[in-house]
């Protein structure tokens, strides 16, 4: 009898369960159809004059984040969707530590499926709990009778510091986004830091915005370790960090050496820089990312040159696309060999031909490792660099944000990177564009997953 009511509770659940996380996704109620967020206009007039650095290589990233915690005097908010495992993670949570004894307030918000704080990284929780000038925060953590929730991920990468440094992208923090000695899961990827001292009317204004409407929405919710702050074991660990980072610089460690106090002078002075968000809703949200690009790119003069880890464009994204036949259209994504992620990668395969058909020339790239940026530039003078990726969960599902830059020089700048990984990509044509991977089970399973794909086509 017991059995029965278990197995019947079990049963009620299930479908609710797929109802709540799958079906209800595809009825008209779950689409915000618009947005309380004004439209993006780029400014032709007022503008901010922010600084802005390209962040290309992982390790010189790492440095910059380092050094830019090491000058904080007041306030950090480090957001992100997780910190994974590695010595450079363990640096830089020591890095922020050492920050709150010196008086500057540190909030960390992270994901609340996917931030990773467990294994060698779980006292992470109670040593932040123990320290009067660090919160931890998790943005919409498991809620096991709200399947809806479990959707509406936090996928930002923001470090904002004393609303006078932020950096912008698509990097966690970990080994395999920062470490020099590059683990067989490294990826490439890209940040931006803005910089301006003067504050007014900048960016790092409307960051900070973003990090504190992040920090107290109703989906945001304190650590259940927060009120632990007399742990010993979150003191212990304290310490632990703290001598692991003094031993690096005993070590002379590159990674934590103080960087010249001209670190900033290869800054590029931009036209303007705009801060762009995702809605903070649950169900589909208002593509504002992707309509943002959508409205730009058609606007496009010349060309569009995009560089992106995933392609998976819906129906629904397709809705708002309307390509200019005279205008080039370029993207760079990863090849089967160097994909890190089999599910995504069959979800472009089942969608690459009509990507090509629309008149956009695919270059997958093969060299070593893996692409992860998410990046793009039109007409050589517009560029965006940020956490999105091109596919449904970014659209309507993520938190997303990115930075729009005005400017020629730093276009420049970006276009000569993109490119450096354009030349170890193969260009795909529609004769061309059959599956090759000389890893028979990885072919296989990944034509077979193409096959199931077709439910990421109609989600949204």
């Amino acid at each position: 009898m017991i059995k029965n009511i278990l197995l019947i509770i079990i049963v009620l659940y299930a479908v609710y369960a797929i109802f709540g996380a799958y079906i209800l996704f595809f009825l008209p109620i779950s689409y915000h159809k618009t947005s309380d967020k004004e439209p993006l206009i780029l400014s032709e007039q007022v503008r901010n004059k922010d600084h802005v650095l390209l962040l290309e290589d992982g390790f010189e990233s790492g440095q910059i984040r380092m050094q830019a915690i090491n000058e904080a005097q007041s306030s950090i908010d480090f957001i992100s969707y997780s910190v994974q495992k590695g010595k450079t993670s363990h640096l830089f949570m020591a890095e922020l530590f050492e920050a709150a004894d010196r008086g500057v307030h540190v909030r960390v918000l992270l994901d609340g499926l996917f931030h990773n704080l467990r294994g060698d990284l779980g006292d992470v929780r109670e040593a932040i709990a123990a320290h009067p000038n660090m919160e931890l925060r998790y943005y919409e953590p498991f809620k096991l009778f709200k399947p809806w929730s479990w959707h509406n991920r936090l996928h930002d990468k923001l470090l904002i510091i004393d609303e006078t440094y932020g950096i912008i992208g698509g990097r966690n923090i970990g080994d395999k986004y920062l470490s020099k000695n590059r683990p067989k899961d490294y990826v490439f990827d890209r940040d931006v830091l803005v910089y301006n001292k003067n504050k007014q009317n900048s960016s790092l204004l409307e960051m900070k915005a973003y990090a504190n409407e992040l920090w107290e929405h109703p989906f945001t919710k304190q650590e259940k370790h927060a009120k632990a702050t007399n742990s010993a074991k979150g003191k212990d660990f304290q310490e632990k960090l703290k001598g692991e980072l003094q031993l690096a610089r005993d070590e002379n460690d590159a990674f934590v050496r103080p960087l010249s106090h001209d670190w900033m002078n290869q800054a590029i002075q931009a036209d303007h820089i705009s801060f762009v968000s995702n809605p903070l809703t649950r169900l589909n949200k208002y593509p504002y990312l992707w309509k943002t690009f959508t409205e730009l790119a058609t606007n496009a003069e010349s060309k569009v040159y995009m560089q992106t880890p995933y392609a998976i464009p819906t129906n629904q994204m397709i809705k708002l696309v309307e390509m200019q036949s005279h205008v080039q259209h370029d993207m760079i994504t990863n090849s089967i060999q160097q994909t890190p992620n089999p599910m995504a990668f069959s979800g472009y395969l089942g969608t690459r031909d009509e990507i090509l058909n629309s008149g956009v020339s695919i270059y997958e790239y093969r060299g070593n490792y893996s692409i992860h940026a998410k990046s793009f530039v039109i007409d050589d003078y517009l560029s965006m660099v940020g956490s999105f990726n091109l596919d449904a969960r970014s659209s309507y599902l993520n938190t997303e944000s990115a930075v729009l830059i005005q400017g020629s020089e730093f276009a420049k700048v970006l276009e000569k990177q993109m490119d450096q990984k354009k030349e170890r990509s193969d260009i795909l044509t529609s004769e061309n564009s059959d599956v090759e991977s000389k890893e028979t089970f990885k072919k296989i399973a990944i034509k077979v997953l193409s096959k199931v794909s077709i439910m990421w086509r109609v989600f949204l």
